[in-house]
């Protein structure tokens, strides 16, 4: 018998190559100001960005903040004074279209779909983007649900964004329940919040800091999962 029947997988990164997607419109927008792209150039984006989701999952600025701001700071490095919605709505257009699934992400899906499981899609994010790429990726068949962050009115690592997911879905066996995400600070800590088992995937073998949440288990390649599921049955 399965000991989990519901697993939540993140979707950037985890399921989707969110990297990717993301360098191709960064080089889109990089261009259309006639920056230098290069390493530093994309250092400085990703600094600044970084920084303002970090804030976001301490909870001390909103979403909108971070989506409406990020562009408009980047550019002023450059000495460049844009409004940052306005580059924004650029860099979501170029965003969309890219949806390359993570390496055995359709392997992995296809195989506990044969299974008793129930899957669904936790992720912070746009609602109208994320769907978008799931969909272009033909992947969404295989997910019961998707709790997409803007659509629900919280970000991981808030509890209540695991708190409306169990609601939706009518969980109340929290033992039942496994967060599989690729970020320690948004999908393992909110999966901690609430008390339910998680899986870091840890594709480029990072080192986490000694203060950084501790996963339940770890993997490397999407395909560990069936181990693992194997063996806690």
């Amino acid at each position: 018998m399965n000991k989990y029947k519901h697993i939540i997988f993140d979707l950037d990164d985890t399921i989707l190559d969110f990297h990717n997607s993301e360098e191709k419109a960064l080089k889109q927008i990089i261009t259309l100001y006639e920056l230098p792209y290069n390493k530093q150039t994309i250092a400085c984006y990703k600094y600044i960005n970084d920084g303002l989701w970090h804030q976001l999952e301490e909870g001390l600025i909103s979403r909108d903040e971070v989506l409406t701001t990020r562009f408009s700071l980047f550019l002023k490095e450059f000495h460049i004074d844009e409004n940052g919605a306005k580059v924004e709505a650029m860099y979501r257009e170029h965003l969309n279209q890219g949806h390359l699934a993570v390496t055995h992400a359709h392997e992995l899906l296809n195989a506990l779909s044969k299974q008793d499981y129930k899957l669904y899609i936790g992720t912070n994010g746009v609602g109208k983007t994320q769907r978008k790429r799931l969909e272009d990726a033909k992947l969404q068949g295989y997910f019961e649900q998707l709790f997409i962050s803007e659509e629900i009115g919280y970000e991981k690592p808030n509890p209540h964004f695991f708190y409306y997911i169990f609601d939706a879905l009518h969980i109340s066996r929290k033992e039942q329940v496994l967060m599989i995400g690729d970020r320690l600070t948004s999908d393992i800590q909110g999966a901690i919040n609430v008390g339910i088992d998680c899986v870091w995937f840890n594709p480029k073998k990072s080192m986490p800091k000694s203060c950084s949440p501790k996963s339940t288990y770890t993997i490397t390649n999407l395909m560990q999962i069936m181990d693992l599921l194997e063996e806690e049955s």
